[in-house]
């Protein structure tokens, strides 16, 4: 019958194992069979002795790890995804470059509505419209909104004046008007 291991010590040239503090084994050799051997010897010791709560980290560090990938995979699936349902029309933006152009019929201010959802994303194939005015001149550029969400119209006058246009979508008017004006 094997006698348990009581202590050991090891250096690049020597290992020794102590048995019951009366027998010992000295091994001579190559440094590198000698620090294997210390090495295996230091696993096999602290798996006997800290074998539950190394398999406890493991199993809390895996549960940990599987909630993370669940929830991951519920709430990050579709982000950038695009959406062609519903829209939000107080995240939806308009804006308008240049904001002033020359009466002349012929300068143009364009005005460019991005349609989002309540998560940011563009709505994809709506159809934008603007409430006609008769002393605007307006050119749907792209009417219906792209996988950005965005529409572009184009708008000249031959009249001076400010102009508030309103944006339709469908049939839900937009908060936020196109401030246009013409000199």
């Amino acid at each position: 019958m094997i006698e348990r291991v009581y202590r050991y010590e090891a250096n690049d040239y020597n290992l020794s194992i102590f048995f019951n503090d009366s027998v010992q084994v000295n091994l001579r050799g190559f440094c590198w069979v000698i620090l294997t051997f210390h090495a295996l010897f230091s696993i096999m010791y602290l798996m006997n002795r800290y074998i539950v709560p190394i398999l406890l980290a493991i199993l809390v560090f895996a549960l940990f790890a599987s909630i993370f990938w669940f929830y991951e995979t519920r709430y990050m699936v579709g982000r950038a995804s695009i959406s062609q349902a519903s829209f939000s029309s107080d995240n939806s933006y308009v804006f308008v470059t240049p904001l002033q152009a020359k009466a002349d019929g012929s300068e143009r201010i364009r005005v460019s509505i991005f349609l989002l959802n309540n998560q940011g994303l563009g709505v994809m194939g709506k159809k934008i419209t603007t409430v006609n005015n008769p002393k605007l001149i307006i050119d749907p550029v792209q009417p219906l909104t792209d996988d950005k969400g965005k529409a572009v119209f184009d708008v000249s006058s031959q009249h001076t004046g400010e102009y508030f246009l309103d944006i339709l979508v469908d049939t839900t008017i937009l908060p936020q008007k196109a401030h246009v004006s013409f000199k």
